[in-house]
């Protein structure tokens, strides 16, 4: 149906007679494309600011894969989110934690001491050697104050 009118269409077209412009605006437009002179290639564009060029780059660099290099981006944001917010975290989790049992302290110890055996380098820690006590001389400040 679409062809059939546009047959009827195209026949009554061509049977009318083609009318010649006017005159004076065929002269004004001549005289107009005339006057005009084309504009040179380099003149056309337009001077670029450093960032357009660092965008239009870019964006030549991601061309071929926009959707990969978007998805890579999202991971990275997601990356850095996940760190930021984990790192508040960490000192609350620290604070929460109870501090070892003696047991846990003494199996350490032993732990210690059978590897420095094992190696064969074992000296006491300071914190095992038994500290010689003296007696050191008090103040007279005591005195004074229980009189």
């Amino acid at each position: 149906m679409m062809n059939d009118e546009m047959e009827q269409f195209e026949r009554r077209l061509s049977r009318q007679p083609l009318r010649q412009v006017p005159g004076d605006w065929r002269a004004e437009i001549l005289a107009a494309t005339r006057g005009a002179q084309p504009v040179p290639r380099a003149a056309r564009r337009a001077p670029h600011a450093w960032l357009s060029t660092i965008s239009h780059q870019f964006s030549a660099l991601l061309w071929p894969h926009p959707k990969a290099w978007a998805g890579l981006a999202a991971v990275w944001v997601l990356i850095f989110v996940m760190n930021f917010s984990m790192r508040d975290a960490w000192p609350r989790l620290a604070a929460k934690s109870a501090p070892p049992s003696a047991e846990v302290i003494v199996e350490l110890k032993m732990q210690q001491r059978l590897f420095a055996e094992l190696v064969g380098t074992y000296e006491a820690p300071d914190a095992d050697r038994r500290k010689i006590f003296s007696p050191k001389p008090r103040s007279d400040r005591a005195e004074i104050l229980l009189t």
